[in-house]
């Protein structure tokens, strides 16, 4: 399966207005050097969270997961402070630059044992769908054989509503699964892996196209 990269258009807003619950964070107001405010960071079969810096490249600012080589195949979380809404659409640009490669999204957490995630890892060229329960990795689902352009900005976007999850990579729909075992809407974010350097731009949490999914369920043969 061919995905081609989504380069997004760099935003600036923190909250988007009239929705205490949709966040935008580009970092470009962040200090460069220091750890982002707005997010909490833990860590999932690892001992800590590791390093998360705010970085610039050129007149670009994003967030920096930093590599630990030490690390095993655990997750290095960073997760909005913000509550989001219960159905949501989560989203983030994401480069996967040294060490494992692999991150992705993370939400409905409720703590390190219990979450969802979707994983882009690089190195096995594929996208999953995980359920972490009482520290229980569990796959849902798998895309794989993916051609990548390794050296790239990737587009990450999950839409959990009603049930329904549906991942997109590169606004591409790639994976669909329907879930309802974690019944709390947490807390949304992103994660790397413990022995990876990762970038993360534009993480966005808004409200789930409910009037989109119901007209997609309307509409014969979807």
């Amino acid at each position: 399966m061919r995905v081609t990269p989504l380069v997004a258009v760099a935003l600036s807003l923190a909250v988007t207005p009239g929705s205490a619950q949709a966040v935008l964070r580009s970092f470009d107001q962040d200090a460069v050097g220091a750890a982002p405010g707005g997010f909490t960071f833990a860590a999932a079969r690892l001992a800590n969270g590791g390093r998360w810096l705010v970085r610039a490249d050129a007149a670009e600012r994003y967030m920096v997961h930093f590599s630990d080589p030490a690390a095993g195949d655990g997750f290095a979380l960073a997760v909005l402070d913000a509550a989001p809404p219960p159905e949501l659409r989560l989203s983030a640009r994401i480069k996967l630059a040294e060490g494992a490669r692999a991150g992705g999204l993370v939400w409905r957490y409720q703590n390190p044992e219990n979450f969802y995630a979707v994983s882009l890892d690089l190195a096995m060229l594929e996208i999953s769908l995980y359920r972490v329960a009482r520290g229980n990795r569990i796959r849902l689902e798998r895309e794989d054989d993916l051609e990548l352009d390794p050296n790239a900005w990737h587009s990450l976007r999950v839409e959990h509503e009603d049930g329904r999850i549906r991942v997109a990579l590169g606004g591409i729909g790639v994976i669909r699964a329907r879930e309802r075992e974690i019944a709390d809407s947490g807390r949304a974010g992103v994660w790397s892996a413990g022995a990876a350097t990762t970038w993360f731009d534009d993480v966005q949490v808004q409200p789930a196209d409910t009037n989109a999914e119901g007209r997609r369920r309307e509409t014969p043969g979807r």
